[in-house]
């Protein structure tokens, strides 16, 4: 099984026996092409391989007469951020994100600072396969264009913008920052003296060197955790190497589950804005805590496709007020078309400081469920007659066939879908009773394995 995928997050995979660099140069070039030779802004994270992909992007970039805006290392949000302010017809994003050291991605971003949707994702693979890519003369190549530190400045004022900056600094918080060696950790100074923050950075080297695992998840966060009652900290954030996703340490050391971070912020932002009726996107398998503190707001919950590009995409297309995932990911339509864990950070932060709770209480008023969460090695061709051949074991169960398939029973559901970046399948069951959620998904991956 080659281990590369193209999907709505690019091209990625295993670097040397999936992502090269040929790989690369054509997905530039196809990328160029599509934006027919306009400005592309170009940012990439800190792993051994992205500085040779990033090589490799510039150049099939040039070669189609862009303008090649360099960022540099940078996180996702920024990229999102310098592709509207610099008025770009898109972007690239080289870095893996949540996925493991070995892997690496190239993420094609829109004019408008958001990843591209179905359509333009179609038309962008079929000039990658078609390989009829625009060749400019060699007086035509552009020079590359660093992008300076101004256009951090004008994100951190846009974001000061967004939250209560006031009330934040004034709460004087103390936090641990686990940037997992990423390229958020290029923000981590700016964004403590912006917000008053007494902030204790940690694996904020740009080493290319991943402490942990890349996914924010409770097995990520044991760093955090030992730090958090030895330096009275009143949070702790861990991020994903290109700050796209968080979750979090409460103020009693606990390690949660990213699937408490899109409730509590919604539960805030929800509350804040103080209106019923408002729409609220999310995936078909993010935590039911979402669909309570929904209905608590009395707002319209829906669910769509896994993946930013699809709830973004769906959160323009219904206009509605908040979109995320499960995965420690949202966003809101008083900020970017993209998830930034900053973002969540501080929206997270100002809800402890305006409501004068600590993390843990704010954690306490959600309702808790447990969820258990796995992944099956399963090739693309394979993962869809898998997950269909279930359906005749649900054993009573509501089906939903939107996205992979989900069963609910009163108790609980379980949700199984193909991954889009990775070539596995990813098993999620959820409910009250921590035993029954791990019966079931020990069950329903038995019956997926065999």
């Amino acid at each position: 099984m080659r281990p590369l995928k193209l999907g709505s997050a690019g091209i990625r995979g295993v670097i040397g026996p999936g992502l090269t660099p040929e790989n690369a140069i054509d997905f530039a070039c196809a990328f160029g092409t599509f934006i027919n030779g306009g400005k592309a802004v170009v940012a990439l994270d800190t792993r051994f391989s992205s500085e040779m992909l990033h090589q490799a992007v510039i150049a099939g970039l040039q070669s189609c007469g862009c303008e090649v805006h360099d960022l540099g290392i940078a996180p996702a949000m920024l990229l999102s951020f310098a592709i509207t302010r610099l008025k770009a017809a898109g972007g690239l994003l080289i870095g893996g994100g949540h996925q493991k050291e070995s892997w690496n991605s190239i993420v094609p971003w829109g004019a408008g600072g958001a990843y591209l949707n179905s359509i333009q994702l179609r038309e962008l693979f079929d000039i990658y396969y078609g390989r009829r890519f625009l060749a400019c003369r060699w007086d035509g190549i552009k020079k590359i264009v660093p992008v300076g530190e101004a256009v951090r400045q004008q994100y951190f004022d846009a974001l000061c913008k967004t939250v209560n900056t006031a009330a934040i600094a004034a709460a004087r918080f103390t936090v641990i920052n686990d940037f997992c060696n990423g390229s958020g950790s290029i923000l981590e100074d700016e964004f403590a003296a912006r917000f008053g923050l007494n902030a204790v950075p940690i694996n904020n080297i740009l080493s290319g060197i991943m402490p942990h695992d890349p996914e924010p998840r409770p097995h990520s966060a044991f760093q955090v955790q030992s730090l958090i009652k030895p330096l009275n900290s009143a949070a702790g954030f861990v991020f994903n190497s290109d700050m796209s996703r968080v979750s979090l340490v409460s103020d009693t050391g606990e390690t949660l589950s990213e699937e408490y971070t899109f409730p509590l912020g919604a539960d805030y932002l929800l509350e804040k804005a103080g209106k019923p009726g408002l729409r609220v996107i999310s995936n078909t398998c993010t935590s039911k805590t979402l669909d309570e503190v929904v209905a608590r707001h009395r707002g319209i919950l829906e669910k769509y496709f896994t993946g930013q590009s699809n709830i973004i995409d769906y959160m323009r297309e219904s206009n509605a007020f908040i979109g995320g995932e499960g995965s420690g990911s949202f966003t809101s339509s008083d900020w970017l078309p993209g998830f930034d864990a900053l973002y969540i950070s501080a929206v997270i932060l100002e809800a402890m400081a305006v409501k004068r709770k600590r993390l843990s209480e704010l954690i306490a008023a959600l309702p808790r469920y447990h969820i258990v969460k796995r992944t099956i090695k399963s090739s693309s061709m394979h993962a869809y007659n898998r997950i269909r051949s279930l359906k005749t074991a649900v054993g009573g169960a509501k089906i939903c066939e939107l996205d992979g398939l989900r069963l609910d029973w009163n108790d609980g559901w379980i949700s199984l879908r193909a991954s889009s970046t990775e070539p596995v399948l990813r098993l999620i069951s959820e409910s009250k009773d921590r035993e029954l959620a791990e019966e079931r998904a020990l069950k329903y991956s038995t019956l997926l394995e065999n």
